[in-house]
């Protein structure tokens, strides 16, 4: 047995809108002086023209306003309410089609989890939302990443099975690939900025980059060339 393992915010979906969403509400805590400035930085980090180094977009936005607005209790506050947010109307989510077709496939050759560190209440709606809970077999809400990963895995695999049996996949590096290439699974990174701060097996700026190589795992048990292992 297989197990393709996705992270789900930043991964199985895209769109800007939460980002702007969080940094927007975030600074109504500044003046306007800083509120400008603030904003203007995140504009440059969403649209590319310069990068902050962080393992996702929500760290972005928060390394951002930490100097300004260094109260963790205000930025928990925005999160949550962002997530209403993000199950409203006003924002605009995509879920690369490529991404649907081979999740159609995928379901006959491997068990297909979803494993994120948000609440229960914001994974499950927003997958609904999005029309992907059917594809997967699992889904762990408040996961606990990293630490959780592995404990997720052995819950469904047992103890004793070929590591590249596993394929984790998602954006931050930290939660989904670390703890995932310590194990010796299989791993792809998927960085929109092109952060890739360690090894893992595959590394894209978008998840339809990787698809094609995690085809040919499903289908042979192995990769198409040789492993990035590299920094």
């Amino acid at each position: 047995m297989r197990l393709l393992l996705f992270d789900f915010d930043g991964t199985l979906y895209r769109g800007n809108d939460p980002f702007w969403f969080y940094a927007r509400t975030i600074s109504r805590y500044m003046d306007k002086d800083a509120r400008t400035r603030y904003l203007d930085l995140v504009a440059e980090h969403l649209s590319g023209q310069s990068s902050v180094v962080a393992s996702d977009n929500w760290e972005a936005v928060v390394k951002l306003a930490s100097p300004i607005i260094p109260e963790r209790s205000i930025w928990q506050e925005v999160f949550l309410a962002t997530r209403d947010f993000m199950m409203s109307a006003e924002c605009h989510l995509e879920v690369p089609s490529p991404l649907i077709n081979f999740l159609r496939q995928a379901s006959s050759r491997a068990m297909l989890v979803v494993a994120s560190n948000s609440p229960s209440e914001a994974t499950c709606s927003l997958l609904q939302k999005l029309e992907l809970t059917p594809y997967f077999d699992h889904v762990y809400p408040a996961a606990n990443k990293p630490q959780g990963l592995a404990e997720i895995v052995f819950k469904l695999m047992g103890k004793d099975f070929d590591p590249h049996q596993v394929f984790s996949v998602g954006d931050n590096y930290i939660n989904d690939i670390a703890p995932a290439v310590q194990q010796g699974w299989l791993t792809a990174h998927i960085s929109p900025h092109g952060y890739f701060p360690g090894p893992c097996s595959l590394r894209a700026r978008c998840i339809e980059e990787i698809l094609p190589s995690v085809e040919v795992w499903l289908v042979h048990g192995t990769l198409p060339w040789p492993k990035a292992t590299g920094a």
